[in-house]
């Protein structure tokens, strides 16, 4: 995998950064001249591709290598890409992977939408809905960061003081305390907070938002900055670990049908170069497959195997760690919970952070998975 990033900024050893803040920023690749593209229609699931895959999963020839330019995290919930790369999938599918490092998923979306990037990986939010809004087109295609049970790679950390004297236990208790959030732009994150606080008679406007990177927040719990945290691992098992704070509690046992990053084609590579689109899913998804036999389904070796890939690929250098901490959900399936973005996307319409609606039924695109299940099998 060739990476044209520049890690900069670089706050703790253990960065394993699932999404903006928290991630390494490289800015955009030069803008492109030509002409706008012709809006893009869904490829057919059962479209035939060339070297079609026997029941092994794999082309019986490798097709000749096409570049794929991807915006990428350098996170943990890019463990299929590293995967693939590593054990050779996306060789064997025909993929030279072109990696370039963004800070947010955000950031992304105007290469994507002018096709100087062909694939895109991080949260969906409220600015996603916003340039959708204004007319760049895209596509959700797959899974790329869910918190179904066993998968809360996200939590809330209460600060230890406050814990120990009994100050705040629940969330009813958060009531005009300072809570760091990654972003206040309006987050899948913080509409999974809407969710939480109104089971509990809050609003999410009943707290002070502070908006801090996930690697600064530990350390705003150290100094007493901020009451709560909402990071994703590693920090939060950091923040436990070193006496900071104190798991309140993960996401996925208050939302465990959240979608907190989704995998986008553009739209000049879904509707010309959708083949390529297709190879590429299933080389993607047999990765997310030893993925999940890894922490889904408990096989030793696997887990071995793909903590040591992530050690290499990702700032995450604890192998301790991994045995700690929550990993994100990663659908072998590539679903996408299309449920959970219209849940999402009513509160930003009703915190104002997005303007107009965006009708996801359209957005997502669920033919480039469906055509990878049907070479590699349902995983079940």
């Amino acid at each position: 995998m060739r990476n044209r990033g520049t890690v900069l900024g670089m706050l703790l050893v253990a960065f394993a950064a699932l999404s903006a803040a928290c991630a390494p920023s490289t800015g955009a690749p030069a803008a492109g001249t030509g002409a706008p593209p012709k809006p893009a229609g869904s490829p057919p699931a059962s479209a035939a591709a060339p070297n079609a895959a026997p029941a092994t999963g794999a082309p019986a020839q490798p097709p000749p290598a096409e570049t794929v330019r991807m915006g990428c995290i350098a996170g943990t919930s890019d463990a299929g890409l590293y995967i693939a790369e590593e054990k050779g999938y996306f060789r064997e599918w025909g993929i030279q992977l072109d990696c370039t490092n963004f800070a947010s998923a955000t950031e992304m979306v105007a290469p994507l939408g002018t096709g100087q990037l062909d694939v895109a990986g991080g949260a969906p939010s409220a600015g996603l809905g916003n340039a959708l809004a204004r007319g760049i087109t895209l596509k959700i295609v797959a899974d790329k960061g869910s918190t179904p049970p066993g998968f809360g790679y996200a939590g809330l950390v209460v600060r230890k003081d406050l814990w120990d004297g009994g100050a705040v236990r629940s969330p009813a208790d958060f009531r005009g305390r300072r809570l760091a959030i990654n972003t206040t732009a309006g987050s899948s994150m913080e509409a999974s907070l809407d969710r939480l606080f109104h089971d509990h008679g809050l609003q999410v406007a009943d707290v002070e938002l502070v908006s801090l990177p996930f690697g600064d927040q530990p350390g705003a719990l150290a100094n007493g900055s901020v009451d709560v945290a909402f990071p994703i691992e590693p920090f939060v098992t950091i923040s436990a670990e070193q006496g900071l704070g104190v798991l309140w509690e993960r996401q996925d046992t208050w939302y465990p049908t959240g979608q907190i990053a989704v995998l986008m084609y553009g739209r000049n590579f879904a509707e010309s170069r959708a083949d390529v689109g297709r190879r590429f899913m299933a080389a993607y998804l047999k990765a997310v497959r030893d993925y999940n036999d890894a922490f889904r389904k408990g096989d030793a070796a696997k887990r071995r195997e793909v903590v040591d890939i992530l050690i290499r690929n990702t700032p995450l250098k604890d192998a301790a760690l991994y045995d700690k901490m929550g990993m994100p959900g990663l659908d072998p399936n590539g679903r996408v919970s299309v449920q959970a973005l219209k849940a999402d996307q009513e509160y930003y319409l009703r915190s104002g952070k997005q303007q107009q609606p965006i009708d996801y039924d359209q957005v997502v695109d669920m033919s480039f998975a469906d055509w990878a299940v049907q070479q590699l099998g349902e995983y079940r």
